[in-house]
């Protein structure tokens, strides 16, 4: 891949770095995201009757559009793209399209499918890359995909997601009830005018552990009045039969780990830090749609478009590699 020889010569993904897998760097994350492109055109049949005065209209369509759903729920008409890109700091110049991959209209596993593809075929290729920064179309099974894969999964948990008991913790005199909430361990706590409420456990640490399937766990330190508990969960991958002792697989026990414990929890310092990165995802999105006429693709059918995205990435990115190479006072962050 071309784009990311050019990353990795600009300083993104950089293999003999330092890295922390509980503050990633935005250097160390691919920013990507599906957007659908405007149809060419309104039409979506090949002939429309007047009901007025009869007379038949025949109009050109898009082989390649299809009714889409976007994130916010809103129907979109047109092919949909998935956008893989990096940068090295702020500055939106130094930002890198490593892959722009078309979505199939009904395509087993949709957007979210193609979309773990291509993360993977990065990391693959490029060992200083640390994960993925998305929305929320991934889900467990999409967060389980990459993280066994040894990379993070940085999105927002679904709204969907009730509170699951997760265990019943006795080190001592002591008893925690400890539930999946929002993406992270809580402990369910008694007042006493009976109510209780799920509190965050504390994480001291993320770990991961593992040489070519990896497993993630958070180190816990949980508050007691006989002193605090220290206990390692594991989190981001579901357990599937035959990788632990006999009923004691999640996928035997019914718990998608993955789905309900994130790796880097959403309502966390780092989260609200780094998931911001994933706007760059979108600004992407918009500098596409300011270059086409009237926000519209100006080509019919799939290969025609593909060759225009493609057109698109590479202008962005020979600008990029012109003012790294050039060391343009552009690519300054404070420019």
């Amino acid at each position: 891949m071309l784009a990311l020889d050019q990353a990795l010569e600009q300083g993104i993904f950089p293999g003999d770095e330092t890295r922390s897998w509980s503050n990633p760097g935005r250097h160390q994350l691919i920013a990507a995201d599906g957007t659908v492109l405007k149809s060419p055109t309104l039409a979506r049949a090949h002939r429309s009757i007047d009901m007025k005065t009869g007379e038949i209209r025949y109009h050109r369509i898009d082989p390649a559009s299809a009714p889409q759903r976007e994130g916010g729920g809103n129907e979109a008409y047109g092919p949909k793209y998935v956008f893989f890109s990096a940068r090295k700091d702020e500055n939106y110049l130094s930002r890198v399209f490593l892959d722009s991959r078309y979505v199939p209209h009904q395509h087993p596993g949709g957007e979210a499918a193609i979309a773990v593809d291509g993360v993977l075929n990065i990391m693959d290729r490029a060992p200083g890359c640390m994960g993925v920064l998305y929305d929320g179309a991934f889900r467990g099974t999409h967060r389980d995909a990459i993280a066994r894969r040894g990379g993070l999964v940085i999105n927002k948990q679904h709204k969907g997601n009730e509170p699951q008991f997760y265990e019943s913790l006795r080190p001592g005199r002591c008893i925690h009830e400890l539930w999946a909430a929002n993406g992270r361990i809580a402990e369910k706590v008694p007042f006493a005018d009976g109510t209780t409420e799920l509190v965050p456990v504390p994480i001291r640490r993320l770990e991961r552990r593992g040489t070519r399937t990896y497993r993630w766990y958070h180190v816990l330190e949980i508050p007691c009045r006989h002193g605090s508990h220290i206990h390692r969960v594991a989190v981001a991958t579901t357990s599937r039969a035959g990788e632990r002792p006999a009923g004691e697989s999640d996928e035997e026990r019914g718990f998608h780990r993955a789905e309900h414990l994130q790796q880097i929890p959403e309502y966390t310092r780092t989260h609200q830090l780094v998931y911001p990165y994933r706007s760059d995802a979108e600004s992407g999105h918009s500098q596409l749609d300011a270059s086409l006429w009237n926000g519209r693709l100006i080509s019919y059918g799939v290969e025609a478009q593909k060759l225009l995205t493609l057109g698109f990435v590479l202008a962005q990115n020979s600008t990029s590699r012109a003012l790294h190479e050039e060391g343009s006072p552009l690519l300054s962050p404070n420019a």
